[in-house]
């Protein structure tokens, strides 16, 4: 009971943290024209920090080694939601500015900002290395398929520019990399990249908090095609296939349990800071967001249900 009562508390942390976003912005303090500014800082400084100090600080070639049989059942069962997602889209013939966010809300969780304390919460700092492991599928794909899409069907104007990767992206490669190059930061780096990657929750859940305000003061927060969907897909499909691949893959109990959870959790709050960059329905992705969210209060003993029983 006692881990329920935490994961429950991990929840509520962060949905009051998104009251507040929705707070300042209807006091006045945090306007339309500062949304970007958050959305940058996110994107570029922060998110680039917060995988830097999480790859460097937790891993090592002989734990990545280790664990290949769980990271790749993270991968293929993504990847294989992914493959559900982009028809299932089509087939309810979304708008372009909606359907990259429906696929991106379909099949990426949140792995970090809700899963992270979940997990530790369920599961105790043992699952910890387990929840990254899901965090490198999840952050890899969502970088490299699923904010190319986003960005192809969003209705963004081209700068004219060559396009790099986003830095998330690069970083997580190169940071990966420098893990098998055994490379050991210096301290201060570290501590500095930690401190920057904490601003990641605060600010995403602002933004939130503050995007659903605004829908709430134009009257536009309202049940929209394709939510029903995602809520199977974030809660019922993508855990399904995770389940699968790792039983198949034979992962071993606390790893593949920690996995399920995982795959099961809320929209990535990244969905809706990206969608404002990409030219994307960012309202219809933070409304996606705060459901999910908040049916994950449900899901959450619902998973511990089925581990204890069944599994």
């Amino acid at each position: 009971m006692g881990a329920m009562q935490n994961a429950f508390t991990a929840v509520a942390c962060i949905l009051l943290l998104a009251l507040t976003g929705a707070a300042i912005y209807l006091a006045g303090w945090l306007r339309d024209d500062h949304l970007p500014l958050l959305s940058t800082l996110v994107i570029k400084v922060a998110l680039p920090c917060m995988i830097f100090n999480n790859i460097l600080g937790q891993y090592t070639p002989e734990s990545l080694a280790e664990n290949a049989p769980a990271l790749l059942a993270a991968f293929v069962s993504v990847i294989l939601t992914l493959v559900i997602a982009l028809p299932l889209g089509k087939l309810l013939k979304l708008p372009g500015e909606r359907l990259g966010p429906f696929v991106v809300m379909f099949a990426f969780s949140n792995s970090v900002f809700i899963g992270v304390p979940v997990s530790r919460a369920l599961f105790g700092e043992e699952a910890t290395p387990y929840t990254l492991l899901y965090y490198i599928a999840n952050t890899s794909l969502f970088w490299g398929v699923g904010f190319p899409l986003m960005r192809k069907w969003g209705g963004a104007t081209p700068s004219g520019k060559r396009r790099l990767p986003p830095a998330p992206l690069i970083v997580f490669l190169a940071c990966v990399a420098l893990v098998f190059l055994r490379f050991s930061p210096p301290q201060f780096l570290m501590d500095t990249c930690g401190y920057l990657g904490n601003l990641v929750t605060p600010l995403s859940l602002l933004f939130i908090g503050a995007v659903m305000a605004r829908m709430v003061r134009r009257r536009s927060f309202r049940w929209e095609k394709g939510y029903l969907a995602a809520c199977v897909g974030r809660f019922i499909v993508c855990p399904g296939l995770m389940l699968a691949c790792a039983l198949i893959a034979r992962v071993p109990d606390l790893p593949r349990d920690v996995l399920l959870v995982q795959a099961g959790m809320p929209v990535m709050t990244q969905t809706a800071l990206v969608a404002a960059t990409t030219g994307s329905d960012e309202e219809y992705a933070a409304g996606a967001t705060a459901l999910t969210t908040v049916l994950s209060l449900l899901m959450i003993p619902l998973y511990m249900l089925l581990i204890e029983k069944v599994l």
